[in-house]
């Protein structure tokens, strides 16, 4: 990125300096810039303009606009010190001077100090500020340096202090978090025998009534049977009484048929001798014996038809009577169909809610417990071995809420033109992380990892650090954490899962040939770690999507800033 310079005429700087009387114009702040760190300052409005008062100053520090109300400066690695210099910034209508201290004994990872980052985007705190400053310039020079020395001291024993009873606290907390821990494992054993009881009884009373059902499914048969064997014998008994009864109407047919012909032979007989009388009689008594025969037929027809009608009555009373009896039998079965029905459903929702609370236990807080913090894995506050890679702003509230919101918006933005950096080798041979992009804000940088667990088991997740190399890659220092997404439960990944997790440290002032290495430990030593490496030309391509040169300012290139390589 292009950066020009310009030298500031001694009348601007004499119309600034008269300028001081605005309650909202910063007059000589001390800026600190260090020879690894990155200094921010943010202001209340879009900046506009910045220029330094020596023209030699542009060979050591470059300044940049990062978002629009804040600027960033660095410190030109190709120097070995810098010299103090006045910076101007323009912003909304103001100016503000300020005094820019080179501190070549400034660490990244100081806690005694704070981070270099001056932030003035409240314009009520900076005219209180601006107010101070006033008060301070009433002093000799002798009595301001000790005011803003021992001011400096308060803020950094303050700060000291609040960290101390910020680890106090946390190790109190995982007392006291094992504690309750441990009552919850007994709650849910309890929970469990009664769980188990209940499913016992269930289960007898699912059993009991299949056994009900079946007796019930068995006798329906045997009545079945019986009826089905009575049904068969009074259908039986009936065909052959019918039969019975029309043969006995035959027999009296025949017999009335014969009689009728004898009858009708007599008569002829007579007819033959010509007897008128006898003829008579005859006539008359064959007259008279066919309406007996045709009395007696009716009769025995009648009788027959009568008997098979009552028979048939019978038999229907009967059919009635075991079709009654089907019916209830079925409503029977039924009901116990419903009970058995309903008793099993209630078993399979008591088996389904253990299976559930089987599974849900295992990620339960007790659960965890009992699977890795009684083995001594506490997952419940972050491994012992993190403590000293950390800075102050790992503890306090304010920095990690602010880092919360920021982590968290990032977790769920897609950033375009991902750096996708991979780690060197999986972890648990199928836990696989990579480095998806690098996010800059004030004076912290963000690294987004994807962590893909393809195995059968949980990553848990243990110490994460950076370590700086130089264009040697020997190792300079670590670069302490100031966050970690879920500071306090590190980052549990069930098997075949993905979780994105955010690294966050203080941002590095680097070169291109220099580096970072990213290392990942799983918190079973057994398990292994990983690492991954990000090349310092790919930082600074990554950080320059955040900064840029302000227009109207103009300030001299130089190989740094323009994304080349130091020659040595």
């Amino acid at each position: 990125m292009l950066q020009h310079k310009i030298h500031i005429p001694l009348v601007l700087l004499l119309i600034f300096l008269g300028s001081t009387c605005f309650a909202q114009n910063i007059n000589g702040e001390k800026i600190i810039v260090g020879k690894e760190s990155i200094t921010v300052i943010n202001f209340p409005d879009k900046v506009v303009n910045i220029n330094f008062s020596d023209d030699a100053a542009y060979e050591y520090y470059i300044p940049k606009r990062r978002e629009e109300k804040s600027i960033s400066i660095q410190f030109n690695k190709e120097k070995k010190t810098g010299p103090n210099t006045n910076l101007l910034v323009n912003e909304g209508g103001r100016s503000h001077m300020f005094r820019l201290i080179f501190d070549s004994t400034y660490n990244i990872n100081d806690d005694s100090r704070p981070p270099l980052w001056y932030d003035h985007s409240n314009l009520k705190a900076l005219k209180a500020f601006v107010q101070k400053q006033k008060e301070l310039e009433k002093l000799s020079e002798d009595q301001r340096a000790a005011a803003q020395k021992q001011q400096e001291a308060e803020a950094a024993e303050q700060r000291k202090q609040e960290v101390a009873e910020a680890r106090k606290k946390a190790e109190e907390d995982a007392a006291l978090k094992a504690k309750e821990l441990e009552k919850a494992r007994s709650q849910q054993e309890e929970q469990q025998k009664q769980s188990a009881a209940e499913i016992a009884k269930a289960k007898k009373e699912a059993d009991e009534k299949e056994k009900q059902l079946k007796a019930i499914a068995k006798k329906e048969a045997d009545a079945k049977k019986i009826a089905d064997a009575k049904a068969k014998k009074d259908a039986d008994q009936l065909a052959k009484q019918k039969a019975e009864e029309e043969k006995r109407l035959a027999d009296l047919k025949e017999k009335q048929n014969t009689e009728a012909l004898a009858r009708e032979e007599e008569l002829k007989k007579l007819r033959a001798k010509n007897d008128a009388d006898a003829i008579a009689k005859a006539q008359k008594e064959k007259e008279q014996n066919e309406q007996k025969a045709a009395a007696a037929l009716a009769k025995a027809e009648q009788e027959a038809r009568e008997k098979h009608r009552l028979q048939e009555e019978n038999l229907a009373k009967q059919r009635a009577v075991e079709e009654e009896k089907a019916r209830k039998a079925a409503e029977e079965t039924a009901r116990k169909e419903a009970e058995k029905k309903a008793a099993a459903e209630r078993l399979a929702k008591l088996e389904q809610d253990r299976k559930q609370r089987e599974q849900e236990k295992a990620y339960s807080e007790a659960g965890l417990w009992q699977r890795y913090g009684k083995k001594g894995v506490d997952l419940y506050n972050f491994p012992r071995e993190q403590v000293p890679t950390v800075v102050a702003e790992f503890y306090l509230i304010t920095d990690t809420l602010r880092n919360y919101r920021i982590s968290d918006s990032l977790m769920h933005t897609d950033i375009a033109d991902k750096v996708n950096i991979k780690a060197s080798e999986p972890i648990n041979k199928g836990v696989n992380i990579t480095l998806e992009n690098i996010y800059f804000n004030q004076i912290y940088t963000y690294y987004k990892l994807k962590v893909d667990n393809t195995t059968a088991e949980d990553f848990l997740m243990g110490p994460t650090y950076i370590y700086w190399y130089d264009a040697d890659e020997k190792a300079k220092q670590v670069i302490k954490s100031s966050y970690i997404t879920y500071i306090g439960f590190f980052p549990l990944v069930r098997p075949h899962t993905t979780q994105y997790v955010i690294f966050v440290t203080r941002s590095p002032n680097m070169t291109d040939d220099e580096s970072l290495v990213l290392f990942v430990d799983e918190r079973r030593k057994d398990k292994g770690t990983t690492s991954i490496v990000i090349p310092g030309s790919t930082y600074n391509k990554e950080l320059a999507r955040y900064q840029n040169t302000i227009k109207g300012t103009k300030v001299k290139e130089t190989k740094n800033s323009a994304g080349k390589k130091k020659k040595k």
